[in-house]
């Protein structure tokens, strides 16, 4: 039985890293499309390759987080694991059908924790959960005031209207997206594959990270165009200065906080940026109604990936005889 669990973990984990990798689309390379500067498809594979690379260079710090800070190391069992995991990817394939930009680093957190209060385990509340309370805060907020300093400086660098600058600027906006997707494999690789890790499944974070990082890339490749289109298409309209200081400020604030070991989401700096930069052209440029509706998605969805984690380890462990 337990060679059946241990099935369940690495699929349901792989299934996760999957919806992660098709959920972030639009966050890291919106802009770009948006501005009509990439196809569909070049993006997808743009997003591929630097998702791998990022989560096979530096996703060991979040790996570490997710696996072994969150609990203790002792009650991280295949079969909690595994709901963990299952309950993770089932809500964020959910948000991404409907097409609402989720946090999958609070969606994942949550639902360890919800399995573990499930499972009467031992969670660090005062010291990974409060640090990871503290990033979240923190994330829209940096991210905020990034995307404001960092457009105004592209404002003041590329203030002249040229044929010639606005094609450099849009390679440039290019680029910083690459660097948002590989921000992307740093910061949320963990969230997928940490159990693996944690359970002793995997014994190389860098192996974690790079099976996480194939199955986010084909993620990407496979159902990425619905949220690439609702950030890229429906939530704002940047211009080319704008949209590099709001990318750029998502991949800082993001990338930092994954060095710390702490997942934040990538939405939620992406929004602060695009909120940063759209307060340095005016609130207008804010889509206001998508806005509301994604912050609400932020708060709800976390609390309902714990609250199915926690139901579905309450019923299925006694049904299946799992101590």
């Amino acid at each position: 039985m337990d060679t059946v669990y241990l099935i369940g973990m690495v699929l349901s984990g792989l299934f996760f890293g999957w919806t992660i990798g098709s959920h972030y689309t639009g966050a890291v390379m919106g802009t770009a499309f948006g501005a009509k500067l990439i196809k569909p498809r070049n993006a997808t594979i743009l997003i591929a390759i630097f998702v791998l690379l990022g989560s096979t260079l530096e996703s060991h710090n979040v790996v570490t987080t997710v696996g072994t800070g969150v609990i203790e190391t002792k009650y991280m069992t295949i079969f909690g694991a595994m709901i963990m995991m299952l309950t993770a990817a089932l809500v964020t394939a959910a948000n991404t059908w409907l097409k609402l930009p989720v946090s999958t680093s609070q969606l994942a957190i949550f639902s360890v924790v919800g399995a573990a209060i499930g499972m009467k385990a031992t969670v660090f509340w005062s010291t990974t959960i409060v640090a990871l309370a503290i990033t979240w805060v923190g994330t829209p907020i940096v991210g905020c005031i990034l995307g404001f300093i960092l457009t105004k400086i592209m404002d003041t660098t590329m203030k002249k209207s040229t044929e010639r600058i606005k094609r450099i600027t849009g390679y440039l906006l290019i680029l910083v997206c690459c660097y948002a997707a590989y921000t992307l494999g740093c910061n949320n690789t963990g969230n997928a594959v940490g159990v693996f890790f944690g359970t002793g499944a995997i014994k190389s974070k860098m192996l974690a990270g790079f099976i996480g990082g194939i199955v986010m890339a084909i993620g990407a490749l496979t159902w990425g165009r619905p949220l690439l289109e609702k950030v890229g298409l429906s939530i704002v309209s940047l211009d080319l200065n704008s949209a590099v200081g709001a990318q750029l400020a998502q991949g800082i604030t993001a990338h930092i906080a994954a060095s710390l070991g702490y997942p934040t989401s990538m939405n939620q700096a992406m929004i602060g940026g695009i909120a940063g930069a759209g307060l340095a052209r005016g609130i207008k440029a804010i889509d206001m109604k998508v806005m509301k509706e994604i912050v609400i998605s932020w708060f709800l969805t976390p609390v309902i990936g714990g609250i199915v984690a926690f139901c579905l380890y309450s019923l299925l462990s006694p049904l299946l005889g799992v101590k």
